[in-house]
């Protein structure tokens, strides 16, 4: 596998674009890293490290691209102009492809996104970050996995013991899912018999901080589905902060972005760079 790095360096355009300050700052990107070489080629993900600032015990974000667990890339380029953006904030940005479900079955895309979070943890020295601070973000069927890891099942419930990695947690210090599936709604679908596959299936009290983005109009995945499982969530003693916006199935991932990213950036600022955290 030949790895690809590329040395970016923001001038003033893409800083006033992007509402930052004038000065450069240069991030290199490596991409196409395998996090597993066990289950096919598909299994890789693209790093954007920032140059600058502290290069030690720095925090993580994994992005997670949607897709109906079908389709979607890490190639897509809102997922991509996400990594640059927040690894110019100082994240190390991770953003992965999994295994689609015409290449492996249900559940092994969740299989995949804990398996790259135990990579970082594999190689937090070399990669200067801090495996107790690796944020998570994904929308849609993205979205839907972001829980999923964020809500931290039990080692063993999708890896055996020779998966890679099984040596370290899959565990995330907090979650972003934006218009993620809960359940499916419709019970004469195969996926509804497996609840240990969606997140209605872990109904209890975590630890982890959990942020939900739901457009009250969104056809695909509907809202009432999802405050169910917020309020059900909430119930059970867990810190679930939803927001729902006036909006389709693309916000917080093309459309009402100018909401949306504000809420996102202060969550994982608390969580991820808090010192109280």
């Amino acid at each position: 596998m030949i790895l690809k790095k590329l040395f970016i360096g923001i001038i003033l355009t893409l800083s006033s674009f992007l509402n930052l300050s004038a000065e450069t700052k240069k991030i290199e990107v490596t991409e196409n890293i395998p996090y597993r070489t066990d289950v096919g080629a598909s299994t890789l993900l693209d790093l954007a490290q920032p140059l600058f600032g502290n290069q030690s015990n720095r925090p993580v974000i994994l992005i997670i691209h949607g897709g109906g667990w079908s389709a979607g890339s890490k190639d897509d380029m809102v997922y991509r102009a996400l990594m640059i953006d927040y690894a110019l904030q100082g994240y190390v940005v991770a953003n992965m492809n999994y295994r689609l479900i015409q290449e492996s079955p249900m559940p092994a895309c969740i299989e995949d996104v804990r398996t790259a979070v135990r990579w970082l943890k594999a190689h937090s020295y070399e990669l200067g970050i801090n495996p107790e601070k690796i944020g998570v973000f994904g929308h849609s069927a993205g979205g839907h996995l972001a829980l999923m890891v964020g809500l931290h099942p039990e080692e063993g419930t999708f890896e055996n013991e020779t998966s890679p990695y099984i040596e370290y947690d899959s565990g995330v210090a907090c979650a972003v899912g934006g218009a993620p599936p809960t359940e499916i709604g419709n019970p004469d679908i195969p996926w509804a018999r497996h609840p240990e596959w969606w997140p209605i299936g872990y109904i209890n009290q975590i630890q982890t901080p959990i942020l939900v983005l739901q457009g009250d109009e969104d056809p695909i995945v509907k809202p009432h589905l999802t405050e169910d499982w917020v309020r059900k969530m909430k119930e059970a003693g867990s810190e679930v902060d939803y927001l729902k916006i006036k909006g389709d199935h693309s916000i917080a991932f093309d459309r009402a972005l100018e909401i949306t990213r504000p809420v996102m950036d202060s969550f994982f600022q608390k969580h991820l760079k808090s010192e109280n955290h």
